[in-house]
């Protein structure tokens, strides 16, 4: 039996570091739309009108196509420029080892997010929320209050504030710092005026 040390961030670190080089326009344009015309083919991979798979035998072929993708092509960090790889036994003890529960939140807005099997039938975690998009501080507590306000919403992923006090938060400056502060502390106080103080964030 082959044991194999679940791989962490410092690794994914460390292989960042010294990994292969390329580029962006190389990895968008040559080795991702290449390797994906590649296993089409090779899986017989045609999804028609359907946008979710739901034959078994396809789903399978899906999967294998995503292993091997995963396996030839890893995975592109953006900062570096390299291309970090895994061994297979790395992908199958991820996939083997998943977290099976964890909490989001805490008290009565406390949510469950738990492994789910294809077909499941329990809600799924609905994390709402303009996710990364561009807010004025203006508006920026009104717009993620009205998230914490919405019922189906189980946590919030927030937006990125555009300015702090008027200025550009400019990576490395202080308006960085304090775009970040307050893009937490407006936040949680959106969801605590929503009536959810413990919503997850």
């Amino acid at each position: 039996m082959t044991f194999t040390k679940s791989v962490t961030c410092y690794d994914f670190y460390d292989r960042a570091q010294t990994g292969e080089k390329c580029t962006q326009d190389d990895w968008d344009l040559m080795t991702i739309p290449m390797k994906a015309m590649e296993l089409k083919q090779k899986y017989n991979l045609d999804f028609g009108k359907e946008f979710v798979p739901t034959d078994k035998d396809q789903m399978e072929r899906l999967f294998k196509a995503g292993f091997e993708m995963l396996l030839d092509c890893g995975i592109w960090c953006t900062d570096t420029h390299r291309i970090v790889k895994y061994t297979e036994d790395e992908i199958w003890d991820a996939i083997n080892n998943p977290h099976r529960e964890f909490q989001l939140g805490s008290g009565r807005d406390a949510v469950y997010m738990k492994k789910r099997e294809v077909g499941d039938k329990r809600k799924p975690i609905v994390q709402g929320g303009p996710t990364g998009s561009p807010i004025s501080e203006e508006v920026f507590m009104p717009v993620h209050m009205s998230y914490a306000l919405e019922k189906e919403c189980d946590t919030i992923v927030n937006g990125v504030m555009t300015s702090a006090r008027g200025k550009s938060p400019v990576p490395g400056s202080p308006y960085e710092v304090l775009a970040s502060k307050s893009e937490t502390r407006q936040i949680r106080t959106a969801a605590s005026m929503a009536g959810r103080p413990g919503m997850a964030v």
